[in-house]
């Protein structure tokens, strides 16, 4: 069951970090936003598993994003052109960096998965105090089977670096690549050991408050870092894609 709630945090993790820059017009560069995702459906002794807490900061085109749970906690920074991971489960503190170049090229040796469908819904409504708007994607999840998310999006606030998602994809993150804008809520389901459990992520917060350099500064310390060759080379040893 343990697994499977980790599983279950790494979609969480990946359908955050599934934005990349797609909204046309003009929209806010500089921002915090704070989100919540809960687990629906788990049984009342699991429940704090499914919860997971996640913090952006967006200013200009550095970003860093803190998502943390009962199971791991996880770190991003991008500064426009270098990203430092750093992740903590159980107790093991793993880090690594890459170039902007080596993870937009991270995917060029794959097979080329096909674009989800997006079918945008007329209908509104405000979250955070932005005005959202409806989507449903509908995509084919890595057991090729279909799997809808429904997004609420705003055109108002610069999504984060398509660079940054591929950081944390996991291979099972949600490719919003063509999606109008930043999502605030989005909400999917899962099967866990025959439990139908929904995943909704809203964000409770956003501040377009000046942001403090210091912010963006990687603090790797007790971190063991790793290339990110070496990374790659620990997944596929790991069995990861």
């Amino acid at each position: 069951m343990i697994k499977h709630f980790m599983l279950f945090s790494v979609l969480c993790l990946g359908l955050l970090k599934a934005q990349t820059p797609a909204s046309s017009g003009q929209n806010t560069d500089n921002y915090t936003v704070k989100m919540s995702i809960k687990a629906e459906g788990l049984p009342a002794e699991y429940a704090a598993f499914g919860e997971i807490e996640i913090v952006t900061y967006m200013k200009g085109e550095r970003s860093k994003s803190e998502t943390s749970s009962m199971m791991f906690s996880n770190v991003v920074y991008f500064d426009g052109k270098l990203i430092t991971n750093l992740s903590e489960s159980m107790g093991n503190k793993t880090g690594y960096t890459a170039t902007k170049e080596e993870m937009d090229g991270m995917d060029k040796n794959k097979a080329p998965e096909s674009k989800p469908k997006i079918e945008y819904i007329n209908d509104k409504r405000t979250i955070a105090g932005y005005e959202c708007y409806k989507a449903i994607i509908t995509s084919i999840d890595k057991d090729k089977k279909e799997r809808q998310t429904i997004v609420w999006y705003t055109d108002k606030l610069k999504p984060m670096s398509g660079a940054v998602r591929r950081a944390n994809r996991r291979g099972m993150s949600v490719d919003l690549s063509e999606l109008k804008g930043m999502p605030l809520a989005m909400e999917s389901t899962m099967n866990m050991q025959g439990m139908e459990v929904k995943s909704v992520m809203i964000a409770t917060e956003v501040s377009t408050n000046v942001i403090d350099d210091s912010v963006f500064v990687p603090n790797t310390e007790g971190y063991t870092m790793l290339t990110f060759k070496e990374f790659q080379e620990k997944m596929r040893a790991m069995g990861g894609r």
